[in-house]
Formats: C-alpha cells, sequence, structure tokens
C-alpha cells in the first residue's frame, strides 16, 4: 500500500523552507506522493457556498483566518520536485474549471518533464462560488467545463499536433512541447465523493481522490466506481484509488480500506506538524512508525 502526504501549503506550512524540509524528508522516509491544495482566494463569509468539510476541522469554512497564505498547487508541486529525486509531487486537488486547460497544460507538462515523471494531477470542481466569481469562471456551466479541460490536457500531452473541439474549449493543431515525460501522459485522477464525482473519475481518469470517505461506506463507493468504470469499457484494476487518512485513522481502519479496494493512502496532517526542521523531522517520523511502516505490511497480511 502506498502511503502519500498532505502537510505543507497552508498557513506557516507554505514558509520554502518547511516545504523543502517536508518533501525531502517525506521521500527519505518512503511516502509515495507530496500533495498539496488549492484556493486561489478565502473569505470572511461564504454566503452563497456550502463549505462540504464544515466541523471535520472544528471549523465551518475552509480556513478560518482569510489572511493565511494558501499557495499556488503547480508551484509547489515544482518546488518540492526540485527538492526531492523520487517522490511524486501531486495536485489533490486543483479546481481545474478555474483555470485555462491549454496553459494548465503546459505548466504540468513543464513539471512532469523536469521532475522525470513524477506529477499527478489531482482534479476537482470545487464548492465555492464566490471563489468562481472572483476570477471570472462559470459557476452554472463548471461540470461541462471540467470534462471538456480533462479531454484537453489529454490531446495536448499526447498528440503532436493537437486539436479539440468542444463547447468550452476549442483549438486546432495546437503544437504543445515539452511533452510529459511519460508516455501517455501524466496521471489524471478526479477528487470528490458524488455520484457526479465517480461517474467522471470512471469516464475520464485514472483514478479517483476522495477526502472524506467514510470506512463503513467504502467498498460500496468503489464498488460503484468499478462498476461505472467497467460500464465505460475500461479497466477497473487499472485505477489508482486514493483516500484521505488522519493521524487518528486506525491499522484496522486501514485493512477495511485496503479491502475495499482502496490502493494508497493520503495521510492529512492539518497543521499538526512542528514548524522547526528538528520538530518537523521527528513528527514525519514518528508518522511513518505508525501509519507508513504498517501499510506496507498489509501489502502481505
Amino acid at each position: 500500500m502506498r502511503v502519500g502526504i498532505c502537510c505543507s501549503g497552508v498557513g506557516p506550512a507554505a514558509a520554502p523552507s518547511f516545504i523543502t524540509h517536508a518533501a525531502k524528508t517525506a521521500e527519505r522516509l518512503g511516502f509515495s506522493t507530496f500533495w498539496t491544495g488549492e484556493h486561489v482566494v478565502l473569505f470572511e463569509a461564504y454566503p452563497e457556498s456550502k463549505y462540504p468539510y464544515a466541523g471535520d476541522y472544528g471549523t465551518d469554512v475552509p480556513v478560518p483566518d482569510p489572511t493565511a497564505p494558501i499557495i499556488d498547487p503547480i508551484i509547489a508541486m515544482t518546488w518540492a520536485a526540485a527538492a526531492t529525486t523520487r517522490i511524486e509531487v501531486g495536485s489533490g486537488i486543483v479546481i481545474l474549471p478555474q483555470r485555462n486547460p491549454v496553459v494548465l497544460a503546459k505548466e504540468v507538462a513543464t513539471l512532469d518533464a523536469l521532475s522525470g515523471g513524477r506529477a499527478v494531477l489531482g482534479v476537482g470542481v470545487g464548492w465555492c462560488k464566490e471563489e468562481y466569481d472572483a476570477v471570472g469562471a462559470d459557476w452554472p456551466g463548471r461540470g461541462k467545463r471540467t470534462d471538456e479541460h480533462i479531454a484537453a490536457l489529454r490531446a495536448l500531452w499526447n498528440d503532436t499536433a493537437s486539436s479539440f473541439h468542444g463547447e468550452t474549449v476549442n483549438f486546432d493543431r495546437a503544437y504543445l512541447f515539452p511533452k510529459p515525460a511519460r508516455p501517455g501522459g501524466l496521471p489524471i485522477l478526479v477528487g470528490g465523493e458524488s455520484d457526479v464525482a465517480l461517474k467522471r473519475a470512471a469516464r475520464l481518469g485514472d483514478g479517483w481522490i476522495a477526502f472524506k470517505l467514510p470506512v463503513g461506506d467504502a467498498a460500496a463507493r468503489i464498488a460503484r466506481l468499478r462498476a461505472l468504470t467497467a460500464e465505460q469499457g475500461r479497466d477497473p484494476d487499472r485505477l489508482r484509488i486514493v483516500t484521505a487518512i488522519f493521524s487518528h485513522t486506525s491499522l484496522d481502519d486501514m485493512k477495511r480500506y485496503r479491502d475495499a479496494g482502496v490502493t494508497e493512502f493520503n495521510l492529512v496532517t492539518a497543521g499538526e506538524l512542528p514548524l522547526d526542521e528538528a520538530g518537523l523531522t521527528a513528527g514525519l517520523e514518528d508518522f511513518a512508525r505508525r501509519l507508513l511502516e504498517p501499510a506496507f505490511k498489509l501489502q502481505a497480511i
């Protein structure tokens, strides 16, 4: 079982020294992927939106202090990749309909090429209408744009002369180089727990990322994803199925996730790690001892 980690990018953990040291230490300890999330802007209140993870961290908003720094995930991934040599760097997630897919294709392909094929693009629709309004993105059309953006990314990464003609994205015989380092492009994992997200992952994704997947629901949700994938004529055994775990997640729950079909974990630390290098190292080593090493052993159980 692979275990990635999401421990940086927000507040004091957005500091460059924290990201560098965390990524290097995570790589040394054997974590598989270094994940970073996204919000372009924050607000004091969200009158038109409901935060889907309200209460999970004792707050009804994503970050209580709207002045807290949240760094761009692609730049954070690049910073982490430059400090390491083996660990994957992933977005968990990029809010895809808020971005220009041609520009994003260039950015991520460049990162993948420079890092030797270590980029993973986690994408999602997002939940915050206020943020969509601030960046000038259309809220009602976000689902259609997500589907077309994924298809456009693949065309730009995989074809020599790339063409795509949709309702929201159009280009003809566009040459985007460098290509990603991996043949066939880099993995696109679809985030979200809704039926719509599962259907999108089954149609278009190389996998699925779930942040809030109760262990008791995992078997049914993953069976649903696998069935939807098979209906699309795609092999469900090729899916990367990632779920968030936390410092309090038990080994028994990890076994149940494994048995349900989860292929890898994303340890979300939510600001639990110390900021100084010695404390950060000790904290990551503790996580590795309690969660990473048991996950490795699950493969043999």
